[in-house]
């Protein structure tokens, strides 16, 4: 839960309207404590004098300016306390003036104002202020320093930010790379070329899409530690080349920015949601046409159905008769078989009486020829 930073009341004419004040921006960073490697234990500093090395009490520390090299002004905290302002505990509003008159450079730390009390007088200088398009300039204390701050309306609440003072910012007339600008001689293609990659890379502010990343990277790599899990460090990223044709480089941008844009998620939900659109139709058209068809296709069902039935009954049918074919076919081939066998024995029997009756008529001749010798 957030807790204020101030309390105290925006007061401009007769008008007083108690708040608090909150820090509109939580700072995220990863800070390491020194130790000693040989006991883990913390480091402390102490304050010692620069020349001797010896230890001072703060009794006989001083605040001095340097006012040149090694030569100091010493200044007595009581001569400093009839400068010191006053803590009013109000932000005393001074004038209303058009937001886009301050340079956003002007802008330093960012508070939420919230009622501290009976929130209508909160409500209706936040609606005035926001219908007006105006934005208060005032001047609070906090923590002993004087702040002037900038109070706007952004939905229904107020919104301050502390405000840089003028002999702070960097005047850009003091910084020499930025002299000889207008100089430059720029043609106009490569403009076009420069606003084709501006347009190329416009989109609406999401703040949420940036992370601070190295912070992100070193609490990873923290846990993991922690966990007793190995770490291995990521590869170098490769510097960037130097830009020598400017034009080249332009064109390159502007493909690769479109190429981006393409598979941006934003891209892809448009595209679904044209692609979700046309199918959308296109089921509406086949509906119809399904819807004619319903009863056709029923009736497609059915046939099928029992065209499918049919012939499984005839297949049932068919493999008693093809058994009953296979098993007479079987039989004829063995009967066949069998004929040829008898054929072949008969041939055998008939070729052993001839030989027989061969062999007798050979006896009988040789008989007669005995006879007639004996005679």
């Amino acid at each position: 839960m957030a807790r204020p930073v101030w309390s105290g009341t925006i007061s401009f004419g007769l008008i007083a309207i108690p708040v608090k004040l909150f820090h509109a921006v939580r700072r995220q960073s990863v800070s390491f404590n020194q130790l000693d490697e040989r006991n883990m234990a913390r480091i402390r500093y102490r304050k010692v004098n620069a020349e001797t090395g010896d230890e001072v009490t703060e009794d006989h520390i001083v605040k001095g300016y340097e006012i040149s090299k090694g030569r100091y002004v010493v200044v007595d905290p009581d001569e400093l306390e009839p400068f010191m302002p006053v803590a009013t505990k109000s932000i005393d509003l001074e004038e209303f003036v058009d937001l886009d008159e301050i340079d956003p450079v002007y802008f330093d730390t960012a508070y939420h104002l919230a009622p501290n009390e009976a929130p209508k007088p909160y409500v209706l200088l936040a609606r005035a202020m926001e219908q007006t398009g105006k934005v208060a300039i005032g001047r609070f204390v906090m923590r002993n320093k004087q702040y002037t701050a900038a109070i706007r309306a952004e939905d229904g609440r107020l919104v301050m930010s502390s405000l840089a003072y003028a002999d702070e910012v960097v005047d850009p007339a003091d910084i020499e790379e930025l002299q000889g600008l207008d100089d430059v001689d720029v043609n106009d293609r490569e403009i076009a070329m420069a606003e084709s990659l501006v347009a190329s890379l416009s989109s609406d502010f999401e703040p949420h899409k940036y992370h601070d990343e190295y912070r992100e990277q070193v609490m990873a790599l923290i846990q993991m530690k922690a966990d007793g899990e190995e770490w291995e460090a990521p590869e170098a990223v490769a510097e960037q080349p130097n830009v020598i044709d400017i034009m080249a480089a332009l064109e390159a941008s502007v493909a690769a920015a479109k190429q981006s844009r393409a598979h941006h998620p934003a891209a892809k939900t448009t595209k679904t949601a044209k692609t979700a659109k046309t199918a959308k139709t296109a089921k509406a058209a086949t509906t119809a046409k399904t819807a004619a068809g319903a009863t056709s296709s029923a009736r497609t069902k059915a046939d099928v159905a029992a065209a499918a039935k049919q012939s499984a009954a005839k297949q049932r049918v068919a493999k008693p008769a093809a058994k009953k074919k296979a098993t007479k076919k079987a039989a004829a081939k063995k009967s066949a078989k069998k004929s040829s066998a008898n054929k072949s024995g008969a041939k055998k029997s008939a070729s052993k009486k001839q030989a027989s009756k061969k062999q007798a008529s050979k006896k009988q001749a040789s008989k007669k020829t005995a006879e007639k010798k004996s005679a």
